[in-house]
């Protein structure tokens, strides 16, 4: 089975999802570098495949379960690096790799059951702020600046809540939303 374009961009993230996480750990500045700019191609690929996938009818059911997939996995390797670093709060990995490993989960059990379960609008707003936080503590990260002005923490932090918030909200949503189908995979 050939891939068709939007597709290849997907695994395309999900490979990128680790590099990113790599070059997080390797702790040099040039590194890091190296790791936003991955990130940020990795995020951006996500708006094409799904602009592609759009336009020219090349919706497949293959894309609508890896597309949300490389999100996550891209979104959580960051996340997890970003703690690793001590750039991001540790119970935060907890709330978004947790509530990202949940829903997978339920979506991959009703895929095996014949049950394609799509993503809410909650859903994608979720993994837009998720990958805006990412990017904007990567470039903290990257500057590695020894005292934060006021107003970049205040960012910071209203960019971390957000996202805690839209995750739990969405997990919360998408569970009720498919209530009938969990209910039909006996869960």
């Amino acid at each position: 089975m050939a891939l068709n374009w939007p597709n290849r961009l997907t695994v395309a993230r999900i490979i990128m999802a680790p590099v990113v996480m790599i070059l997080l750990q390797a702790g040099e500045p040039g590194t890091r570098w190296a790791a936003f700019a991955v990130f940020v191609v990795a995020a951006l690929t996500d708006l094409v495949d799904g602009h592609l996938a759009r336009k020219y009818g090349w919706i497949s059911n293959l894309g609508k379960f890896l597309d949300p997939l490389a999100d996550k996995l891209l979104v959580s390797l960051a996340w997890i690096g970003l703690s690793e670093l001590g750039i991001m709060p540790q119970w935060s990995v907890y709330v978004i790799v947790g509530r990202e490993l949940l829903i997978t989960g339920l979506r991959s059990i009703a895929a095996y059951a014949g049950v394609l379960i799509l993503p809410s609008w909650i859903g994608k707003w979720k993994a837009a702020v998720q990958m805006f936080t990412v990017s904007f503590f990567m470039l903290l990260a990257v500057l590695d600046l020894q005292r934060i002005p006021a107003a970049v923490s205040i960012i910071g932090s209203v960019s971390l809540w957000s996202s805690v918030i839209l995750t739990v909200t969405s997990a919360i949503h998408y569970l009720w939303r498919n209530r009938n189908v969990l209910q039909r995979l006996g869960m």
